[in-house]
């Protein structure tokens, strides 16, 4: 599970080709979707399988929501980040057809707290839960195929040593209804630095990146392992973060 463009299909990609195990998206609830409080009489049910969620930061996760909402995506679409970041943000599911249930939150930062929040919440249930962190998954996806070996409970651990190949191209959204042939077709080539905090904050400006802070809870960081996030915010901004804030929102 995971936000739109927080890596979950990468990661289905990397588990399924390099761990051997099958993964599904959209079996009993959405996997964008705010964890639903699954019941049957007092036990709580998520499903019965073991859950990855992956997660981005919430600064870059937010600037690419906003690329997202220009692709006629799941997003209402938004010209301007200032606005983007301040309104309440819409989603809708992307394969029921022709009736699509929609969420609505008080605004984008909102719904990556309270999408987090919930996993974390269900995760302390007792509930097979495994936070992986885009950026570590890229920068050194053997250490994070082999912690999610690890959660999986393989027989054999994977080499957090071995050899993994990220893809070239980006990966294309995908669902358990609607598979692509190709995952690959009318993808661009993949863009490490999209994982990269110092550029996501040189592209919106510090002041914005308060805003989206200012909206996100500590332990919610911390949950997805980011402890001390905000430290590391102050730490990664550049001159072109600063000057971004002096010139204006866009």
């Amino acid at each position: 599970m995971g936000t739109p463009r927080s890596g979950t299909n990468l990661a289905k990609h990397l588990v399924e080709t390099h761990l051997g195990m099958p993964v599904v998206f959209d079996q009993g609830f959405w996997k964008h979707g705010i964890f639903p409080a699954l019941m049957s009489g007092r036990e709580l049910g998520y499903g019965g399988l073991p859950i990855i969620v992956m997660s981005k930061d919430p600064v870059t996760q937010l600037l690419s929501w906003f690329r997202f909402t220009r692709n006629d995506s799941i997003f209402r679409p938004a010209r301007h980040l200032g606005p983007f970041l301040n309104r309440p943000l819409e989603i809708r599911q992307d394969f029921t057809q022709p009736k699509q249930m929609k969420y609505r939150f008080r605004n984008p930062a909102d719904y990556w707290n309270q999408f987090y929040f919930a996993m974390e919440a269900l995760r302390r249930t007792g509930a097979p839960v495994h936070f992986v962190c885009y950026e570590q998954l890229v920068s050194t996806p053997a250490l994070c195929l082999s912690s999610m070996s690890r959660f999986l409970d393989l027989a054999s651990p994977f080499d957090a040593g071995a050899p993994v190949m990220v893809p070239r191209y980006a990966i294309g959204a995908s669902n358990d209804i609607d598979r692509p042939a190709d995952p690959a077709a009318n993808q661009g080539p993949f863009d490490p630095a999209r994982a990269d905090l110092a550029s996501a904050l040189a592209r919106i400006g510090w002041r914005n990146a308060r805003r989206i802070l200012r909206d996100i809870d500590d332990d919610v960081l911390e949950a997805t392992g980011r402890a001390g996030f905000r430290k590391t915010c102050r730490k990664a901004i550049g001159p072109a973060a600063i000057l971004r804030s002096l010139v204006g929102f866009w």
